[in-house]
């Protein structure tokens, strides 16, 4: 199989926008003239209905602030189903990651029920020092990839008092190449901007001391870096510490940068302004095999605000239940090959 050489530009768009246990050895048949989807969603929130102890998560119980009951977890599970469906309606989607998931149980739950039951996908989790209790993981079908290794970077806080996910790479092989992903889930700007910038400098040096120690070791896997970063494609955190540039020719490029340079185009919505919160990183070595990036937006993810616009249907604002999907829109890499 030999991969396009001749991409040069690389798009992102709003796709359809708000308008209106292995069963087997994956596969190494060659995919010709075919298109393989990889994705990302911040899911918000997806907590069983369980108070755990060492969790804070006593919110999202019956008797908690958000009432979280069966019911409405079954429907959270059922409305990201959807989106996934949605996603794979050509049967395109091979891996995706996700952020802002409690525990194992609910990523199996997830799997077992609605359009990923029966698609033989596996889970990459493990629980992470989040005083939240959240944590990213990375599911693959089975049949198509082969995950080698994983690993857990830590990231460091120092003095800040509170701890947060670890990001998670799983080094794969898929139609013989050797991928590196990372999941990520950075901290928030909950408490400003500029005030919890350091943490968000913290996590892009962790992940940018694992790839460079991966060089060291002369290692050449394609790298695709993922998730909710909570910085933008032209903040520190990204260009000048992970050094995701805007060129192509760089060593990593960060392919969500023409989203980032459309006023209406975003991930997440605040405040009425779209942003990029949600991105994805390739190494150099990926820019060959990409036909495109999008933000992935249909009607039925949305809903329509009093000034006509259509925003991401979210499932709770504070304790208020809106009985959305997200308040984040899903990420999506799609890689072509040929002869």
């Amino acid at each position: 199989m030999k991969f396009f050489l001749w991409i040069s530009v690389i798009t992102l768009f709003a796709k359809s926008g708000c308008t209106s246990s292995d069963s087997g050895k994956p596969s190494n048949e060659p995919l010709e003239n075919q298109i393989v989807q990889i994705a990302f969603y911040n899911v918000e929130n997806l907590f069983d209905t369980i108070n755990e102890a060492g969790k804070n998560d006593g919110e999202y119980t019956p008797g908690g602030k958000k009432a979280w009951n069966t019911s409405r977890y079954y429907e959270k599970l059922d409305h990201l189903n959807q989106v996934l469906a949605s996603i794979d309606s050509a049967g395109e989607l091979v891996a995706f990651g996700v952020a802002e998931i409690e525990n194992i149980k609910v990523l199996k739950d997830l799997v077992n029920t609605g359009f990923l039951k029966d698609r033989n996908y596996k889970i990459v989790h493990q629980e992470s020092p989040d005083f939240r209790g959240i944590d990213v993981a990375f599911l693959y079908n089975s049949k198509q990839i082969k995950v080698n290794n994983s690993q857990w970077i830590n990231v460091d806080l120092q003095d800040s008092g509170r701890t947060t996910r670890d990001i998670l790479r799983a080094d794969v092989t898929w139609k013989n190449e050797e991928i590196t992903f990372y999941i990520n889930h950075w901290p928030s700007r909950w408490g400003g901007k500029e005030k919890t910038n350091t943490k968000r400098i913290a996590a892009s040096q962790a992940l940018r001391n694992n790839i460079d120690a991966m060089k060291e070791e002369e290692r050449n896997n394609h790298l695709v870096i993922m998730g909710d970063f909570n910085d933008y494609p032209n903040n520190e955190s990204m260009l000048k510490i992970l050094k995701a540039d805007s060129l192509e020719t760089g060593a990593l490029y960060n392919a969500t940068w023409p989203a980032h340079k459309n006023e209406s185009i975003g991930s997440h919505n605040y405040k009425g302004h779209w942003g990029m919160l949600d991105q994805i990183v390739v190494s150099n070595s990926v820019v060959p095999f990409v036909d495109s990036v999008y933000v992935f937006k249909k009607n039925f993810m949305c809903y329509k605000n009093k000034k006509g616009e259509w925003l991401p249907s979210r499932t709770h604002a504070g304790p208020k239940y809106y009985g959305g999907y997200s308040d984040h829109l899903p990420v999506v890499l799609r890689l072509k090959s040929k002869k």
